[in-house]
């Protein structure tokens, strides 16, 4: 221990020279003591939810895709329920398939931690399902880990 009366000094560790203690600049070559005590920047801690996520709306999305692309070629019959081949089911089914390509792309940005604004779209568009609700909710969560 020093004495209180004592001036308390260092050696600078770029240069070597004796410095005060508290300084945060070495007077004699420059080097900034405060860059150093601020540490490194803490990095984004990443988790599955937003794969996890990316990968339920992907799923819901290849469902929309296969349900758009059979009522687009005019099926008659569609999981026991009879359609017909009328131009609203065509129209339907229009519809149906691009909202699950815009869920795909959501999906894949979800997966890749890209666009958040994207995946919250592709997962919106898939909330009627169930696993498209799960990975909504996944990508919500894991808002921080995306690189807008």
């Amino acid at each position: 221990m020093q004495s209180s009366g004592a001036s308390s000094t260092r050696n600078c560790v770029n240069c070597g020279r004796s410095i005060a203690w508290d300084a945060n600049v070495c007077p004699y070559c420059g080097h900034d003591y405060r860059a150093a005590m601020a540490g490194a920047p803490q990095q984004k801690k990443e988790t599955v939810m937003p794969v996890l996520g990316g990968v339920f709306v992907l799923l819901a999305s290849l469902a929309y895709i296969l349900v758009g692309g059979v009522l687009t070629a005019g099926s008659t019959v569609l999981l026991g329920v009879s359609l017909g081949s009328t131009a609203v089911g065509v129209v339907c089914g229009i519809i149906v398939l691009v909202l699950g390509l815009v869920a795909l792309l959501g999906a894949i940005n979800a997966i890749q931690r890209k666009n958040f604004t994207l995946s919250l779209i592709g997962g919106i568009v898939v909330i009627p399902t169930l696993l498209g609700l799960i990975g909504f909710i996944l990508i919500i969560v894991a808002k921080d880990e995306f690189s807008d």
